[in-house]
């Protein structure tokens, strides 16, 4: 039986908009965060995706108003003294968090890692 594991959804880094490459500041400090503890990482469903929208996957799980990246959808309802109110919202019958500081709040409380300092 296998067992539902959290998914990790990140932009593809070199991404091209308004004729030029980029990576994403917030996708790149969650893939820090991994640097950190591949453990965490070894424990993911990690899927990166291109910039241009519709991100499918994302509108199939969470509804069209959630393709914002980096985003982490929960394997199930999580709750803990290091999240703040509004870490994680719901989308699709689902539990997400968008953005750095959730994402590492969450992994780090999660997974048993050092927080981010405040």
């Amino acid at each position: 039986m296998t067992t539902a594991r959290d998914q990790l959804f990140l932009l593809r880094p070199d991404w091209t908009d308004q004729g030029r490459t980029w990576f994403c500041m917030a996708c790149a400090a969650v893939e820090g965060f991994l640097a950190y503890y591949p453990a965490v990482r070894e424990q993911l469903d990690i899927a990166y995706l291109p910039h241009p929208r519709p991100r499918r996957v994302l509108v199939d799980l969470l509804g069209e108003a959630h393709q914002n990246l980096p985003t982490l959808v929960l394997a199930a309802p999580f709750t803990h003294p290091d999240l703040r109110g509004d870490d994680l919202q719901p989308g699709g019958g689902r539990w997400f968090a968008t953005n750095e500081g959730p994402i590492t709040r969450y992994l780090a409380a999660r997974y048993g890692t050092s927080p981010p300092h405040p």
